[in-house]
Formats: C-alpha cells, sequence, structure tokens
C-alpha cells in the first residue's frame, strides 16, 4: 500500500523519477541482493557496448540482482496476480470458516485477532521482504476475523453482508479503473497525507475499542454513533477511510508496475500480493462498518 515502509526501503518499489510517471532507466545500474539491499563494491552488471543488461553472479543462497535484467526469475504480473489470487482465497475460505463458528466461541477469538494483525503488520514493516508465511497468516487471521464479524451483524441487520461484499467490490473496481486508465496517480504529498490520517484513525479506533468495551460510552458502536451535523461520525469517517483505501489500492498496483520494471525478484510478489490484500481487506472493514452504523441508527 502507500506508504508501506517494507516496500519504501526497497529499490524494486520506488516511485516514478520521469514526468510520464514510469521509473527512470538510470538507476538500473546499480545491483541489489535478493532482498532489496544495495550491493557495493560491485562493478554495475550492464553491458555498456552491448546496451544489454547482464547477469550478475549469483551467491549461494541470495544472490545479487541487476534491475531490469531479463532473467526469468524476476518478477512478473502475473507471479503478482497469482499470489494475489491465493492470499484472497485464505482470506475467504477462513472467513467463511469464521460465519459458520458459534458466535460464542467465536467473538472471544476475534478479540485476540486485532494484536496478532497488528503484530505481523508491525514485524512486517520491520523485514527486507514479505515471504508467504507471513502474507498467509496475516490473509488468514482477517479472514477469520472478518467471518465472524460479519456473520454477527448478518443476525442483526439482514442483508449487510452481500451489500457490503459488493460496496467493497465496487471500490476495488473503481479504484483498478482509475489505475489502468492513469487517470489517478500517487504522489509523495499524497502518501504523507494518507499516512496522517491513518494514524490517526488508528489512534480513534484503539480509543473507540476502550471506550465501548469499559461501556464509557453508549451503543454497540461507541464514538461512531455520535452525530456530526445530524451525521453519525462512523460514517464520515468511514467514507474518509474507503477513499483513502482505494488510493492505497492504486499505490499499490503502482508498485506492482515498478516492481515489474525494475526487475524484482519473484520472490518480491509476496510483498506486493501482501500490499493489495491488505488494502482490500482495509476496504472492507470501511465499508462493514458503514453499513452497520447505517443500519443501527435506523
Amino acid at each position: 500500500m502507500a506508504n508501506n515502509p517494507v516496500m519504501d526501503r526497497n529499490p524494486y518499489f520506488r516511485g516514478p523519477t520521469m514526468p510520464n510517471g514510469y521509473p527512470s532507466q538510470t538507476q538500473y545500474g546499480q545491483q541489489y541482493d535478493a532482498y532489496g539491499q544495495p550491493v557495493y563494491g560491485q562493478q554495475p552488471g550492464v553491458n555498456q557496448f552491448a546496451g544489454q543488461q547482464a547477469y550478475a553472479p549469483q551467491a549461494a543462497g541470495g544472490g545479487v540482482f541487476t534491475p531490469g535484467s531479463s532473467a526469468s526469475a524476476t518478477m512478473t504480473y502475473d507471479d503478482a496476480m497469482v499470489k494475489t489470487t491465493v492470499l484472497l482465497a485464505f482470506t475467504i475460505i477462513t472467513a467463511m470458516l469464521g460465519a459458520f463458528m458459534p458466535s460464542k466461541a467465536a467473538m472471544p477469538l476475534v478479540a485476540l485477532t486485532i494484536p496478532v494483525t497488528l503484530g505481523i503488520a508491525i514485524f512486517c514493516a520491520f523485514r527486507p521482504m514479505v515471504g508467504p508465511g507471513l502474507s498467509i497468516a496475516y490473509a488468514t487471521v482477517q479472514g477469520f476475523a472478518m467471518g465472524v464479524v460479519t456473520a454477527a451483524l448478518e443476525n442483526l441487520y439482514p442483508g449487510i453482508a452481500l451489500q457490503a461484499i459488493i460496496g467493497t467490490l465496487v471500490v476495488v473496481a473503481v479504484a483498478v479503473g482509475l489505475h489502468m486508465s492513469g487517470a489517478v496517480r500517487t504522489t509523495s504529498k499524497g502518501n504523507k497525507i494518507v499516512l496522517t490520517i491513518l494514524i490517526a484513525a488508528f489512534v480513534y479506533g484503539i480509543v473507540n475499542i476502550i471506550l465501548v468495551s469499559t461501556n464509557a460510552v453508549d451503543g454497540m458502536f461507541g464514538l461512531d454513533s455520535m452525530k456530526v451535523g445530524g451525521i453519525p461520525l462512523g460514517i464520515i469517517l468511514g467514507l474518509l477511510l474507503i477513499f483513502i483505501g482505494g488510493y492505497m489500492l492504486i499505490g499499490d498496483l503502482e508498485l506492482v508496475h515498478y516492481a515489474v520494471a525494475n526487475g524484482a525478484p519473484k520472490k518480491f510478489a509476496w510483498m506486493t500480493a501482501f500490499g493489495i490484500v491488505s488494502t482490500v481487506i482495509f476496504i472492507y472493514w470501511q465499508v462493514l462498518r458503514i453499513l452497520a452504523v447505517l443500519a443501527g441508527d435506523r
């Protein structure tokens, strides 16, 4: 996603350096290891006379890659989409399992998913690369929580589950369309604004959970039920965060483009898939939040 610290530290995911929005070819002379870290003391793996990039020597357990090489071990769009599909499959399957699990047994487990997913996200932020293990673990835990919470809300407000799924698909489709058309591009300034809003939303969410769990506020939605200008605060914030989620998804898709253009190793496909799926999950939670607050306000 936009402002993903894991991706920002890797040269394979660096933003555009040319006016047309695509990576500059001048960065391709630098070599990087399999984790995207620069390798110093090596000659750039470029054939200056033939005008083609050559393979740099591969070391056991993690070789040296020259961004932009045509090696079969480099990432492709299909790699990213396949890994994204795998993670979405894990999310959907565990969501279905959570939905059919008895609520009395499932709800206490949902409370545990908050620190678990937060821990995974923080751990990933300090790693040079996100592999299949962490990606699948995150998708599985989030999927289970989504299923349990959605099923509980479906019992209270019949039809909300289908509405949430359709709403998420619409937001994702619009974001993908904007990305493919080139109508919207992420910017450094925009990413900073998004990061600030996300941090504020995270703090707000923690405070709201504490207030609801301690019965300091009335209602199951806490501060989200408080009205601003006659509109529940949860709806206002939810709409804002859906817009943010769409922007982040566009950024995730841009990072796939940069990774492919820069010749990132195949294993980086898991990282791009992790970004895309975590953003889609984020969008789903916000859509479900808005629908739940709307239904509870009737």
